[in-house]
This record gives structure tokens, sequence and C-alpha cells, in this order.
């Protein structure tokens, strides 16, 4: 975020700061359909078309630091294995033997010299390829080089991850487009995982997901916690092309003058620029990734489709590099680490206290639609580019989104 991006943030904030209505120029938005929430059949074209087709987060080399060393993912109901080479190439595969389909391992990570089938044995190498298969007299015209491991697109944006089931699919770097740029200083500085957990909720993913969209909930819900800390008054939204979009809310003046009891004391990120201290800077990567940035260390909220009202929220903590020896745990700074994902927990469990019973009302269609307003722009923009990755001529005329809010996606 540069000189000049900071600027226009400024000035924004202080518009919408002012404000006394939605801009001359917004458009009235329709009620989002109720039946994309809960259609099986709108499921599973988004399963076919937008779980499939898009860039995906897998994981982060600091958790595959030494050749050998594997991690598995379970990537929207497909068991992908990421592996460094011992040419140090990170690649991704399906967990699945070209024999009869059985898992190469077993583990969710590890460290391993082949990978091999827990059936029958069949051994690949760390690029997959086929190199061992016992009583291979018994095969007829068994051709080793055509039979290594169903590879995956895999490609890194700084030390982040993505996989894309599609082989056709754009260049992670184009798909990610501006997010890379806006967030240069990020994607040049060193972190590592420091914390990992999953929770599932009885909702659907988008649900949970659109809760992370806006701060209009936060004087409600987050009273005592979020509500004291942000001024949702000047959150600035924007919106960026694939779907992509973020939200950069103000802190409140006293948590600018007395600081943050949560995170003072934890070391910032090198090139971290003043807007990471000012403000919450929560950007979002279509279509399933939320990240509240801080110079100190933030949280990916990755949301994943269990079934159409059960959905997997994985939350993967990064921080700044340690800057002496020591695992995490044993870290000078550890204690300051647990406060503060203890205070995450309990933003949390606010915002889950409401998503069960907001897919109960769903489902009964009790309140006809979803109403979106200016301030939630980024859950319109979300679902029409949903509708975009499907096809709207494939999605029943009654559940589309049309893509009202073209005019309004940043160029750069």
């Amino acid at each position: 975020m540069d000189a000049a991006f900071n600027q226009m943030y400024a000035e924004r904030s202080e518009y919408e700061r002012q404000r006394t209505g939605p801009p001359d120029d917004f458009p009235k938005l329709p009620g989002i359909p109720l039946g994309r929430y809960i259609d099986p059949r709108f499921y599973e074209l988004e399963r076919e078309h937008l779980w499939k087709k898009a860039w995906l987060y897998a994981g982060h080399l600091t958790e595959l630091e030494r050749p050998g060393s594997y991690k598995l993912c379970d990537i929207a109901g497909a068991p992908i294995l990421l592996v460094r080479g011992t040419d140090d190439v990170v690649r991704a595969f399906y967990n699945s033997c070209r024999h009869r389909g059985a898992p190469v391992v077993r583990g969710t990570c590890g460290e391993t010299r082949m990978l091999v089938c827990q059936y029958h044995s069949w051994g690949y190498d760390l690029c997959g390829n086929l190199v061992r298969v016992p009583d291979e007299r018994d095969f007829v015209g068994l051709q080793k080089e055509e039979l290594g491991l169903p590879s995956v697109r895999c490609e890194q944006w700084s030390g982040w991850i993505f996989v894309n089931l599609d082989h056709d699919a754009m260049p992670l770097a184009e798909w990610l487009h501006p997010l890379p740029t806006v967030l240069d200083e990020l994607g040049s500085a060193p972190f590592r995982v420091i914390d990992t957990k999953s929770e599932v909720v009885r909702c659907n993913w988008k649900v949970l997901a659109e809760g992370f969209l806006e701060v209009y909930h936060a004087r409600t819900i987050h009273t005592n916690t979020v509500a004291k800390s942000l001024d949702g008054r000047g959150a600035v939204m924007m919106l960026f092309p694939h779907g992509h979009q973020n939200m950069i809310t103000p802190l409140q003046p006293e948590m600018l003058s007395h600081g943050r009891p949560d995170r003072d004391g934890l070391p910032a990120f090198d090139g971290a620029t003043e807007l990471f201290f000012t403000t919450n800077p929560a950007h979002g990567i279509f279509p399933n990734l939320i990240t509240p940035l801080d110079a100190r260390g933030f949280p990916f909220l990755v949301f994943w489709p269990e079934a159409i009202d059960r959905t997997r929220l994985d939350i993967v903590w990064f921080a700044p590099e340690w800057a002496d020896d020591g695992e995490v745990g044993e870290h000078p700074r550890a204690a300051l680490w647990q406060r503060r994902l203890a205070g995450f927990d309990v933003v949390m469990g606010e915002d889950y206290s409401n998503l069960e019973p907001i897919q109960r009302s769903i489902e009964s269609a009790a309140h006809g639609a979803q109403v979106i307003n200016y301030q939630e722009r980024r859950i319109w923009h979300v679902h029409a580019w949903i509708d975009r990755m499907i096809g709207a001529e494939r999605i029943p005329e009654h559940l589309r989104v049309p893509d009202l809010l073209a005019d309004w996606v940043e160029s750069f």
C-alpha cells in the first residue's frame, strides 16, 4: 500500500464518515435469492464450476521447509497432497494411487523419501513419477511413465501456495491481480504459520463468509469487542476484478491513543506501512478467503463447503518470522500470542451464535430475500462473480445475481 493508495484511502474514509446516504449513482440492489443458500441444484453448480475452477489457498512454504516435506489438504472435498521435491519445487497431486486409488500418504503432514501407496505399495518419487511396482511381472504392458500421480495446478504468491483443479485456469498472478500490487509490502515480508484450527458451522458457506464482508453488524454483535476497536462509519470498501474485494476500517481514536493490549509487544513485519497500524485492512480473495491484516500478524479465514448447510472454517495464523531460536511455543512472545488468539476466539464465538439460526431462517424462507445495502456491497460482488464462474445461462433465472456493480470495480 504505497503513499498514493494511503492518500486515496484517507480521502475516501473521510467521505464515508461525512456522507448522509449512499452515493447518488449507487444502484438499488434487488434481494439476493434465498435459493442460492439452500437449492441443491445451485450447490451442485458451485461444486462443478466454482470450486473446480478457482484458485484456492492450500498452504504456506514454511509448512514444507525441507525436500520430502508434505501436507495433505481437503480442497473442496478433494484430497490434495502438497510435497516439496528434491529440487525444492512444491508440487500438488491428488492423494490417489494410479493403481486402485488408495492414498499415498496417511498423515496430515510429515516427511518422506518416497510416496508409497498404502494398499499395494506402489511407489512414487517426490515429483509424482511412478518408480516402483511390486510384482510388476503380473501386469501386461505396464507403462510406468504414463502412470504418475494425478497432478494439480500449483502456484505461489510470495510464500502462500494456491491450487486449482482446472489445468487450463489462468495463472495465479493474473487471477489475484491487483491484490499482490496493493499488498506489495506484505508479499515481500517473511511469515510463518504459528497456529491453525478448524471449526464446523451448520450453515451454507456463503452465510459464514458474508459475516466477514461487512462491518455493519459490529455494533450489535461485537459491542464489547470489535466495536470498541473499529470505526465502522469510516470504513472504505473496494471491489476488484475476479470477485476480490477489501474493507479498510479505521481504528477508533481511543485505540490509536492507548494501544491494543492484545498485540502490543508483538513485532511488526518489515515494511509495514502506517495503514497496517491505524486501520484494519481486511482483504478478500475470491471465492473463500478473508484476511483481516495487521502488522503484527493475522489470520487467513478459509471457508470450505462440506454440505449445503455445513461449512468448515480453517483459521490459519501467520506471524513475522521469529527473530531468535526456539519453537513457537517456547518463544518469549508465545504468551502474548496465546492472549491474542484467545481474544479472537471470543469474537468468532459472537459471530457463530447467529449463523445456524440464519440458515434455519433461510430454509423456512422467513424473510423472503437477503437485502443488501451500500455498506454490504462486497457481498453482492462475490455473488455476481459466483454467477460469472458458473455461467449465468446455467443458473435458473430466479436464482441469478446480475453484475450491477461492474462500474464500481477498481482499475489498477
